[in-house]
C-alpha cells in the first residue's frame, strides 16, 4: 500500500461516550480517498435503515491523497452522510473548499469519523495528535461568522475553523457547515451535526504530506500551470479580445473575464487592473478570473476587493466584496462567495428590485445581502431551489393559502415592495429558526410538496423557475441546457444536485464549437459532442462521455481536487491546438503516492465508487419504497424537460427540449456502459464482482434487488 500522499490514520470521535481513537486508513486506499473512503465507511458501519438524525447516523469528513500535496486546485474536503431531505434519505455528500481539508491532512488524518450524540453543545478541537471535545455552549445559537471568530480567538490563528449556524442547530434540513471565510458544505450536513450537538470543528496541523517524487510533482505543476489551466471551470479563451489570443468567447460570457480596464476597484491601496494575462504567465493566473464580472457584469468590479481561494489553488475564484449600499440598511457590507448563494437573491423579490449606487447593481447588492445572511444562518439554497420555491410561492399567490393570516401579515411586505435587502434577510432568519409555516421551505422541496399537497404537477410544470430534474427533490446542475442527453444522464445518478462540471468546462471554454468538438471527438469518438440547442439523437459515444463525467465526479471528490477546475480537457495554448491532457490526474496521483496509476486504472477505481453509490441508492429506495428498480423511480425525468418550448420539436436547432423515447435509449446505452441491468438500472453481480464488491452483490441478492 502507498506510504506517500496518504496520512495513514483515521480519527474516530464518539460524541456519546467521549472516546477518541485512531485507526489505520490503508485498507481504504483502493477507494482513492475522500468520497470513496466515506462511502465505504458509511456502507460498512451505518445500516441504511438508519435515519439521518439517529444516534447511529455518522459523518465522514474525508480528504484524498492529493489534498495538501501542492497539486493545483486540491484544497477540498468531502463529507459523506445520509440525506435529511432527499427521497429515501439516501447517501449524499457535502463538498467544502477553503483550507480545512488541508489542515486535517497536516494534522495527520485521512478522515474524521463523527459518531454518537453529545448531550450538550460541543466542538471538536484537533491539534495534531491532541484531540479534544470542547464545550460549545457559549457559541451555540450564534451565526457562523461570530462562532468562527470566537473559535479562532480561543484556539489561535493557526487553527482553521468551521461551524454550523442556527439552521443546523434547529435541524433545518437545508443547512450547511461554514468556514470563517464562508466556504460552505451543503446538503444538510449542518442539521446532521446539529442533531449531534456538534457546533463546529477547529483544526491545526503542523505536519506535511509526504511526496513520492517531488521532482515529478514540481514538473507537473509547471506543466499544468503553463500549458493546461485556463480560468475557473477550464474556461480557456478570454471573454473579451486580447492581443495575444487567437479567440475570445462569443458574447463575452466566460470566467476568463480579467482584461485590460477591468479592476478590483475596492482593493486596499487603490484599484488593481487585471490587464492582459497570456496563458504562459504562471505568476498572474489569479488575474484571469474576475468571477464577479462573470456573474453580474462590469458593475461588479465597483465592489470587488480581491479574489480569494482555497489551498493550492492559483485561480482565486472566491470573490470578496465591499457593498457600501448595505450599510444604509444596517447590514454587513463585507460579502464573500463564489457561486449560487450570490446569484439568485433577487428571486426573493417578486415585485422587483431597484439599483442602488450604480446602474445595474441591484442584483449584485441584493444577492450579496442574501448570500451573507444564508452563510451566517448556515442555510443552504440547494442550488437555488430555496429561492425558486419561495418565488413560486409568492408569484402563484399560494403563500396566502399556506400561511396562517397572522403569519402572512407579520411579514414586512413593505420591504419586499421597496426592494429593501432586509426583506430577504428576515425570510432567511425565519426559515433558519423554524418560525412559522414558512419554515417548511427549509425542509426541502419534497417536504413542501407533500405538506402543501402540491402533487407531482409541481415537478412537471413548465415555468422558467422550475429546474427540478427528477422527482427526488433536487434541481439540475448543468443538465440538458449544457449537454443534452449527457447532462440529463449524470444528473439522474445522484441524490442531490450532481455538481459535475466536466461538460460545463467544455461547453463554456470560449473556444469555437468546431475546435472543442475536435478535442472531444479525439478523446471519445465521432458524434460524442453536440453544440448547445443543436442536439442530435443519442449514440454510444455520448454514453461514453456520460460515463466519463459520472465517474470523474467520484474521482475528483475522492482524490480530492476541485471539480470546478478539473479535468484538464482543453488547454488555453494554441500550440497544443487547445487540446488538454486527460492523463494528468493519474500522473499527479503517481507522483504523489508512488503508485503507478494510468488514466485507465484510476478511472477503474473511480467507477468502483460509482458502483457503490448506485448500490446504496438501490438499497435505500428499496427500504423506503419497496422499489426493486431505479429506472422508473429514481431515474424518472419530469415532464417539463419534454414539454418546454412548445413551438419546437426535439432535435430542432434552438431548443433544449428533449425527446422521451430518445432519453429512454440514452438510459439503455448508459446502463450498458456502466454494467447495469437495463430493465432496472441496478448493477449486476458480474459488474460488482469485477470491482471487488462481491459483498454488495450478496447484499442486493439477499434483499431481492440483484438483477437476474
Amino acid at each position: 500500500m502507498a506510504t506517500y500522499g496518504w496520512a495513514g490514520k483515521i480519527l474516530r470521535v464518539n460524541l456519546t461516550t467521549g472516546n477518541i481513537t485512531t485507526e489505520d486508513s490503508t485498507k481504504y486506499q483502493d477507494y482513492i480517498g475522500g468520497m470513496g473512503m466515506g462511502y465505504r465507511i458509511m456502507y460498512d458501519e451505518v445500516p441504511l435503515t438508519t435515519k439521518p438524525y439517529d444516534e447511529a447516523s455518522k459523518l465522514v469528513m474525508g480528504v484524498g491523497p492529493l489534498t495538501g500535496s501542492s497539486v493545483p486546485c486540491s484544497g477540498r474536503m468531502n463529507i459523506s452522510f445520509l440525506s435529511p431531505w432527499s427521497k429515501g434519505n439516501s447517501i449524499i455528500d457535502a463538498h467544502m473548499g477553503g483550507h480545512i481539508g488541508a489542515r486535517i491532512k497536516f494534522a495527520g488524518y485521512d478522515a474524521v469519523i463523527i459518531e454518537g450524540k453529545s448531550s450538550a453543545p460541543v466542538y471538536l478541537k484537533i491539534d495534531d495528535d491532541n484531540v479534544t471535545i470542547e464545550n460549545a455552549s457559549h457559541i451555540w445559537g450564534k451565526g457562523t461568522f461570530e462562532a468562527n471568530r470566537i473559535l479562532t480567538e480561543e484556539t489561535g490563528r493557526e487553527f482553521e475553523t468551521a461551524s454550523i449556524g442556527p439552521a443546523g442547530e434547529n435541524l433545518v434540513n437545508y443547512s450547511t457547515l461554514n468556514t470563517s471565510f464562508g466556504n460552505s458544505g451543503g446538503g444538510g450536513v449542518g442539521a446532521v451535526m446539529g442533531s449531534k450537538k456538534l457546533k463546529g470543528i477547529a483544526v491545526r496541523g503542523t505536519g506535511s504530506v509526504k511526496i513520492a517524487d517531488p521532482k515529478k510533482l514540481f514538473d507537473l505543476n509547471n506543466y499544468m500551470l503553463k500549458d493546461l489551466i485556463g480560468a475557473n471551470n477550464n474556461h480557456n479563451v478570454p471573454a473579451v479580445p486580447q492581443s495575444w489570443a487567437e479567440y475570445s468567447a462569443v458574447g463575452g460570457k466566460n470566467r476568463w473575464s480579467g482584461a485590460p480596464g477591468r479592476q478590483w476597484k475596492k482593493a486596499e491601496g487603490g484599484p488593481i487592473d487585471m490587464g492582459e494575462q497570456p496563458c504562459g504567465d504562471i505568476n498572474k493566473i489569479a488575474y484571469r478570473t474576475l468571477k464577479g464580472v462573470f456573474d453580474h457584469g462590469d458593475v461588479a468590479a465597483n465592489y470587488i476587493v480581491k479574489q480569494g481561494g482555497c489551498t493550492s489553488c492559483p485561480i482565486r475564484c472566491y470573490t470578496q466584496y465591499e457593498m457600501d449600499p448595505l450599510a444604509d440598511f444596517d447590514l454587513p457590507v463585507h460579502v464573500s462567495n463564489t457561486c449560487v448563494p450570490i446569484l439568485y437573491g433577487f428571486m426573493f423579490y417578486p415585485s422587483g428590485i431597484k439599483d442602488f449606487e450604480y446602474e445595474g447593481d441591484a442584483n449584485l447588492v441584493m444577492s450579496g445581502a442574501t448570500s451573507h445572511a444564508l452563510d451566517d444562518m448556515g442555510l443552504w439554497c440547494n442550488y437555488a431551489n430555496l429561492y425558486r420555491d419561495f418565488n413560486w410561492l409568492c408569484v402563484s399567490g399560494k403563500i396566502k393559502e399556506v400561511l396562517p393570516k397572522d403569519e402572512y401579515d407579520s411579514l414586512p411586505w413593505k420591504w419586499e415592495k421597496n426592494g429593501d435587502p432586509r426583506w430577504a434577510v428576515e425570510i432567511i432568519r425565519r426559515i433558519a429558526y423554524k418560525e412559522g409555516e414558512l419554515a417548511t421551505l427549509g425542509e426541502g422541496t419534497l417536504a413542501m410538496v407533500e405538506k402543501w399537497n402540491l402533487g407531482k404537477e409541481y415537478f412537471d410544470n413548465v415555468n422558467p423557475n422550475n429546474t427540478n430534474i427528477t422527482y427526488n427533490g433536487y434541481p439540475k446542475h448543468h443538465a440538458n441546457e449544457d449537454s443534452g442527453q449527457i447532462g440529463l444522464l449524470f444528473n439522474l445518478m445522484y441524490n442531490r444536485d450532481c455538481m459535475i462540471h466536466h461538460l460545463t468546462n467544455v461547453e463554456n471554454s470560449g473556444a469555437p464549437y468546431e475546435v472543442t468538438k475536435a478535442t472531444m471527438e479525439g478523446f471519445f469518438g465521432k458524434g460524442c459532442y453536440d453544440n448547445k440547442k443543436a442536439y442530435t439523437p443519442m449514440n454510444r459515444n455520448k454514453a461514453k462521455v456520460a460515463k466519463w463525467a459520472f465517474n470523474g465526479k467520484q474521482l475528483h471528490d475522492s482524490a480530492t481536487v476541485c471539480n470546478w477546475m478539473w479535468p484538464m480537457t482543453q488547454s488555453p495554448s494554441k500550440k497544443r491546438n487547445y487540446v488538454g491532457d486527460l492523463n494528468l490526474e493519474a500522473d499527479f496521483m503517481t507522483a504523489v503516492t508512488g503508485v503507478n496509476y494510468t488514466r485507465e486504472s484510476l478511472e477503474f477505481a473511480a467507477e468502483r465508487i460509482s458502483q457503490m453509490l448506485r448500490v446504496m441508492t438501490a438499497i435505500s429506495f428499496n427500504i423506503a419504497f419497496g422499489d426493486t428498480s431505479l429506472r422508473d423511480t429514481h431515474d424518472a425525468i419530469p415532464d417539463w424537460v419534454f414539454d418546454q418550448d412548445p413551438d419546437f420539436k426535439p432535435f430542432e436547432e434552438g431548443t433544449y427540449k428533449m425527446d422521451r423515447d430518445d432519453m429512454e435509449t440514452a438510459k439503455d446505452y448508459f446502463y450498458e456502459e456502466m454494467g447495469w441491468d437495463v430493465k432496472t438500472g441496478i448493477p449486476t453481480r458480474k459488474t460488482l464482482e469485477k470491482f471487488g464488491l462481491t459483498g454488495m452483490a450478496d447484499d442486493l441478492e439477499a434483499r431481492g434487488i440483484l438483477p437476474r
